[in-house]
């Protein structure tokens, strides 16, 4: 893990971990940097930042990544990609205390301003291939009961859900994905008519989807 100046766009340090680094949270204070390390078995490392030195670590499951800090600090909640699930790590403990089982591969999440919801975002659409909707989602948990609330299904085609960021206001989520227009015949690339990046927006006061924009370029 590299800290970048950005004032003189150098490197200061770098910290060493055990595996791959794949995504990471840093307390509200600064000090602490929680580092998810993606592996069949994976790891969850706690890194004081200003030494650099591990503090410990968690085991975190399958291929974890996208560590999101609860708003009092003292849960991580962590995407576990190939066991279709957000695993909740207790900081102080140093265990995990829960598991919420998602729909297919999550890969990013993003906590609500109030700190009520965790939006994960599902790489690929569950279920059969060849139905006429095939789509991915965005899973709703709520933090308090511990269970999905709603599932967000996205525009028809959306395949490949890979980022979410949430409104300064608190009002809407965006979340970046593809539209893949199955059902038309494969002839040409051109004018998205096979794949098309895109972003929808998500109202988080009534839990649904508002629209989606397309965002590549005519050809």
């Amino acid at each position: 893990v590299q800290v970048v100046d950005l004032e003189r766009r150098e490197v200061r340090a770098s910290f060493p971990v055990a595996e791959d680094p794949s995504g990471l949270a840093l307390s509200t204070d600064g000090s602490r940097l929680y580092v998810t390390c993606a592996a069949a078995e994976s790891r969850m490392v706690a890194v004081d930042t200003r030494s650099g030195r591990e503090l410990f670590s968690i085991p975190a499951g399958h291929s974890a990544t996208a560590p999101v800090l609860s708003r009092d600090g003292k849960s991580l909640y962590i995407c576990c990609r190939f066991e279709n699930a957000v695993r909740i790590l207790d900081l102080e403990g140093r265990k995990e205390t829960g598991r919420i089982q998602v729909q297919r591969e999550p890969v990013a999440s993003a906590l609500t301003r109030d700190g009520r919801f965790l939006l994960v975002v599902n790489l690929l659409p569950s279920g059969r291939a060849d139905a006429d909707r095939v789509a991915a989602s965005v899973s709703v948990i709520d933090l308090e009961r511990r269970r999905v609330l709603k599932e967000l299904v996205l525009p028809n085609g959306s395949t490949e859900v890979n980022g979410i960021a949430i409104s300064p206001d608190g009002r809407y989520a965006a979340v970046t994905h593809i539209v893949a227009r199955f059902n038309l015949p494969a002839t040409q690339l051109e004018r998205g008519w096979m794949n098309t990046n895109a972003k929808s927006l998500l109202d988080l006061e009534r839990l649904e989807v508002v629209g989606t924009v397309l965002l590549d370029g005519v050809e």
